[in-house]
């Protein structure tokens, strides 16, 4: 049987590829930060998400923290162990707590938040600032256009129900060992 000759590409020329790349790139970035001041990527995930200030569930936490449900509420609990995160009984279901931001959990925020953008800041300044503003606007449109991957696939989105899951998209918790506050003052 002979090979059929087919053009080669490069993964680069993907749009998918290039996006993934640069996810995992943020991600890493964004979880150094975080480690640095105590916290896993998976736990300022879920702080960025309270900061909107709506109290949330676990569930409600891993779908917008891109974690399992089970982390999500490992993540919960070691939050509010750490007094980061407070939880409050859902005002109409009784079986069901809602995460959401204590002080030290907004001071928290706020210093991982400082260094996540000064990080984006230097990405972005590759860019003319034309170009910046238009860029996360086209990231939000596609965003929003995919929405869970089938972008406006109906049948697609269907059939994905009953597929098993395969794994989380973050790791939690963090395999590093998180610094001790003198380590911290170290590596600041």
């Amino acid at each position: 049987m002979t090979k059929r000759e087919r053009p080669t590409t490069l993964a680069t020329d993907e749009l998918y590829y290039t996006l993934n790349r640069l996810s995992r790139s943020m991600n890493r970035a964004v979880d150094d930060i975080a480690w640095r001041h105590g916290i896993t990527l998976a736990e300022f995930n879920v702080l960025l998400v309270l900061a909107e200030g709506v109290p949330l569930s676990s569930a409600q936490l891993a779908r917008r923290a891109f974690v399992t449900p089970q982390s999500s509420h490992q993540v919960v609990s070691g939050l509010v162990t750490r007094e980061l995160v407070a939880t409050v009984q859902h005002p109409t279901d009784g079986r069901v707590k809602l995460a959401c931001l204590t002080d030290a959990g907004w001071d928290m925020l706020d210093v991982v938040r400082d260094g996540m953008r000064a990080m984006q800041n230097r990405a972005l300044a590759v860019l003319p600032d034309a170009e910046r503003e238009h860029l996360r606007e086209a990231l939000a449109a596609l965003a929003e256009t995919l929405l869970g991957g089938w972008f406006g696939d109906n049948e697609a989105a269907a059939a994905a129900v009953g597929r098993p899951a395969r794994g989380t998209l973050a790791r939690t918790p963090d395999a590093r060992p998180i610094p001790s506050p003198i380590d911290r003052k170290n590596l600041t």
